[in-house]
């Protein structure tokens, strides 16, 4: 019998691709970005600034001329580089959701889907 690899996902909650216009506010001043992956639970957010892990930041997300931004807290978790193959960037975890946010998330996610 061969070798047989099973390769579980860890995340929480599935990923949508997307294009987001955003900005993320940290501690040194805000640096502007776009949202490529979103879930429930987080995103990843291209930028030319890096912020360390564990940094705790506001991410707003443009969600067009007619709609006001969706703005949430979250936690850098893990950085994104060139080395790596990836976009340089910021793997963010959201953090104290309220309801109403929760629910324009879930929003955003069922439009890009």
């Amino acid at each position: 019998m061969g070798d047989l690899t099973v390769r579980h996902e860890r995340r929480a909650f599935p990923r949508v691709r997307v294009r987001i216009d955003s900005l993320v506010h940290t501690p040194e001043g805000q640096v502007r970005g776009q949202t490529l992956d979103l879930s429930a639970g987080g995103a990843f957010v291209t930028t030319a600034r890096t912020v360390a892990v564990g940094t705790t930041v506001r991410l707003t997300m443009h969600r067009g001329d007619a709609k006001n931004p969706l703005v949430l807290d979250a936690e850098v978790v893990r950085l994104g580089g060139t080395r790596e193959g990836r976009f340089p960037g910021l793997g963010l975890r959201f953090v104290g959701l309220t309801e109403l946010e929760a629910t324009l998330l879930q929003a955003m996610l069922s439009s890009a889907a």
